[in-house]
């Protein structure tokens, strides 16, 4: 019989002897090396690289690599992410913290997109009218376009979820990983969501600003406005609850939530054939 360890109950000693523990933190490790060295000697990796490769030389080099290293990360789990330390079912507290965390990572990742059109849904199912043909094409086309994209185009350094933290992308998709490690029935899985995601986004999100920082693209207005970690600019005063909601975008966030309880819901409104693993996404 396999014997089912709680969440809280497992072991770093067991942990660290499961194999598909350590080949995905591999993969990660591997994922975080390579990006530190990419964007750490990006000007040397482009004169020596790029300029015998053309301009897009080191954008292609990048690109593979972090496509080689992720290919890596899925390979491991997929393997390994069944087996090994197995974990008892979550808890309904893991399953409600864990829809919470699918929630706010991907509410933070849809503030990046542009504004949802809810106008071109209600045109594309009949709702509204389509607009006049008396229209310019250009006012016509936005009209019936699912995004706003020119929505952002005046805004500042400091708007929206960048009050929250000024990587949200990595912080979104932390949230999300950490959402499926509460959820996870393994320690492979514990690692692929929770572990990996956590330490190697707070690595890189530390270094993007370091050499931000040197090449003068984050400048010291924006540092000074907010925080790398996630909300501490909101509770220590530089930034404003008031002014984040004002400028989050409701039909993302709506959007993002039913994305969030399709993925927690499990089979009862999920394909059997989107599951990866013995747990959800």
């Amino acid at each position: 019989l396999v014997q089912l360890v709680p969440f809280e109950a497992m072991s770093v000693a067991a942990f660290a002897r499961d194999k598909g523990v350590r080949w995905v933190m591999l993969g990660w490790s591997i994922f975080t090396v390579e990006n530190l060295v990419m964007s750490e000697y990006k000007t040397e990796i482009k004169k020596y690289w790029g300029g015998q490769g053309g301009p897009q030389a080191y954008q292609t080099l990048y690109s593979t690599l972090s496509g080689l290293a992720s290919l890596s990360i899925f390979a491991a789990y997929w393997r390994f992410s069944r087996f090994g330390l197995q974990l008892s079912a979550p808890s309904v507290a893991h399953r409600i913290l864990g829809f919470g965390g699918r929630v706010l990572g991907l509410g933070t990742l849809s503030q990046l997109m542009p504004p949802i059109n809810v106008g071109a849904l209600q045109i594309a199912l009949g709702i509204r009218p389509e607009p006049s043909r008396d229209l310019p094409p250009q006012v016509r086309g936005a009209m019936a376009c699912p995004f706003d994209f020119n929505a952002y185009a005046s805004r500042g350094e400091v708007f929206g979820i960048t009050r929250v933290s000024r990587r949200p992308e990595l912080v979104g998709l932390g949230f999300f990983g950490l959402a499926g490690a509460l959820v996870a029935t393994t320690a492979t899985q514990v690692v692929m969501w929770g572990l990996g995601p956590v330490v190697s986004f707070s690595i890189l999100a530390m270094h993007s600003d370091r050499v931000q920082r040197r090449s003068g693209e984050l400048s010291p207005e924006k540092e000074q406005q907010t925080s790398l970690m996630p909300f501490l600019a909101l509770l220590d005063g530089r930034q404003s609850f008031s002014a984040l909601q004002e400028e989050l975008v409701a039909s993302n966030l709506v959007a993002a939530g039913l994305v969030a309880f399709f993925l927690s819901a499990g089979g009862a409104v999920r394909p059997s054939w989107m599951a990866f693993g013995k747990t959800t996404l």
